[in-house]
C-alpha cells in the first residue's frame, strides 16, 4: 500500500505539473528566424482594420490608420535640420549662431554670410577655430525657405574635396529638396524627411535616419526605428568581420552585458529570444518583460557599411508602461504580454524599404507594387 501511495501522489504531481506546463503560454519559432504567430486580439484586430503607409528616409512603415509619426534626426548625405519660420527668421538664427560661435572661441571664422544658391536661401560657412582652419574643416550651413518652413542642410569638406566640391553638391540638394504633406509618400527615389523629399538615387553618402510611431488608442506602447548605414565605416574589413560575428550582434551584446554584470544583471522575464528575420535582414531579437510589467522587446540587424540594401546598423524597439517619454512611468502597461509580442510581430513585418533600392531583393519594398501572379506585365 505505500508503495501505491507514494505512486499515486507522483502521478497526481506529474499530471499537475504537465496541465500547469499545458497552459502556460510560450513565444517560440515554428523555424529558425521565423517566430510562431500571435493572434491579434479584438481591440488590436479592430485597430489594424484600417493601416496606412508612412515614410521615413528610405523606409516606410504600415501602421493603423490612428497612428502618428514622430520623425527623429536625418542624415542623407548631408545633415538636415528643419526650423519654424521663413528666410528672415532663418537669418536671424544664423546671426545668433555666429554670436555663439565667437563667444565658444574668439578664433572662430566666418568666411561667407550671405544668399544661398536658390531664391528664398541663405548661406553661411565658417571654421569653428584656428585648428579646424588648418585642417580646413570648413562648415556649411545653407538655409532654404518654403514658406513658413526653413530646411538646414549642414555639410562640411571632406578629405579630397575642394570647397567648390561642397558648394556644388549645397546647390543640388538646396535645388531638388520639396514640400511633402505629412502623410504623402513619395513613389520615386528619394529620402523623406519631415516636411520635405529629397528626390534622387544618390546613395554613396552618410544615411541616417530614426522615426518613431504614436497610437493614441494605447498611448504607453512607444514603437521606433533606426538606421545607420555607415556605421563602423571606419573600421578595417577583417575587424569588422570579426565585430560583426562576436560583438555587435543583439545576442551577442546581452550575453557580454550578463557576463559582466553578473548578479546585479537586471532581472528579467524572456518572452521569446533568437534570431528574427525581417524581410531580407537576418537580425536578432529580445522580448522581455521588466519585473514592474514593462514589456522591452527590440531588434536589431548588422549589415555592410555603405551596403543601402543591408545597412550595418538597423535597429527597432518598443516599449510599454510609457509616460512623459519615460519607460517605466505609466501606472501599467496597457497591453497584455500576447498583445505586445502580437502588436510587435504585426508592427515589425510592416517595416521595408519604400521604393526599391540596389541589391534589394523583391518584396522588401512598397513601390512598385508587385503586380499579381496573373497580370503580364505591359
Amino acid at each position: 500500500m505505500p508503495y501505491l501511495k507514494h505512486g499515486a501522489i507522483a502521478a497526481i504531481s506529474l499530471i499537475v505539473l504537465l496541465s500547469l506546463f499545458g497552459n502556460s503560454r510560450s513565444y517560440t519559432y515554428k523555424e529558425s528566424a521565423v517566430p510562431e504567430p500571435v493572434k491579434l486580439s479584438p481591440r488590436l484586430q479592430a485597430l489594424f482594420e484600417k493601416t496606412k503607409i508612412l515614410c521615413f528616409g528610405r523606409y516606410a512603415l504600415e501602421v493603423p490608420q490612428e497612428a502618428q509619426l514622430i520623425e527623429g534626426n536625418a542624415t542623407f548625405g548631408i545633415g538636415i535640420e528643419i526650423v519654424a519660420g521663413d528666410l528672415e527668421k532663418a537669418k536671424l538664427r544664423a546671426d545668433e549662431k555666429i554670436r555663439k560661435l565667437k563667444w565658444e572661441d574668439s578664433t572662430a571664422e566666418v568666411t561667407y554670410f550671405g544668399p544661398g544658391p536658390i531664391a528664398d536661401s541663405w548661406q553661411m560657412r565658417y571654421f569653428e577655430d584656428k585648428y579646424a582652419k588648418a585642417d580646413n574643416s570648413l562648415f556649411f550651413e545653407t538655409y532654404v525657405s518654403k514658406g513658413e518652413i526653413t530646411f538646414v542642410l549642414g555639410d562640411t569638406i571632406e578629405k579630397g574635396e575642394t570647397e567648390g566640391t561642397v558648394v556644388a553638391r549645397q546647390m543640388a540638394y538646396a535645388k531638388s529638396l520639396r514640400l511633402r504633406a505629412a502623410e504623402e509618400v513619395p513613389t520615386e527615389p528619394g529620402f523623406c524627411i519631415q516636411h520635405g523629399f529629397m528626390p534622387g538615387d544618390r546613395s554613396e553618402g552618410q544615411e541616417r535616419i530614426s522615426a518613431g510611431i504614436y497610437l493614441p488608442s494605447i498611448p504607453d506602447v512607444t514603437f521606433s526605428v533606426s538606421s545607420n548605414k555607415d556605421a563602423y565605416a571606419d573600421y578595417k574589413k577583417d575587424r569588422f568581420e570579426e565585430m560583426k560575428r562576436d560583438e555587435l550582434p543583439l545576442l551577442a551584446r546581452i550575453k557580454s552585458a550578463q557576463k559582466t554584470q553578473g548578479a546585479s544583471y537586471p532581472k528579467r522575464d524572456v518572452l521569446r529570444e533568437g534570431k528574427r528575420d525581417v524581410q531580407h535582414w537576418d537580425g536578432e531579437e529580445s522580448l522581455i518583460r521588466r519585473p514592474d510589467g514593462t514589456h522591452d522587446f527590440e531588434w536589431a540587424f548588422v549589415g555592410t557599411p555603405k551596403d543601402v540594401a543591408k545597412p550595418s546598423e538597423f535597429h527597432a524597439a518598443m516599449f510599454t508602461k510609457v509616460a512623459h517619454n519615460m519607460v517605466g512611468a505609466a501606472k501599467k502597461a496597457s497591453v497584455s504580454d500576447d498583445e505586445a509580442v502580437a502588436l510587435w510581430d504585426k508592427l515589425l513585418s510592416g517595416l521595408k524599404f519604400r521604393v526599391k533600392v540596389p541589391g534589394a531583393p523583391e518584396g522588401s519594398y512598397y513601390f512598385p507594387r508587385a503586380k499579381p501572379i496573373n497580370q503580364s506585365a505591359e
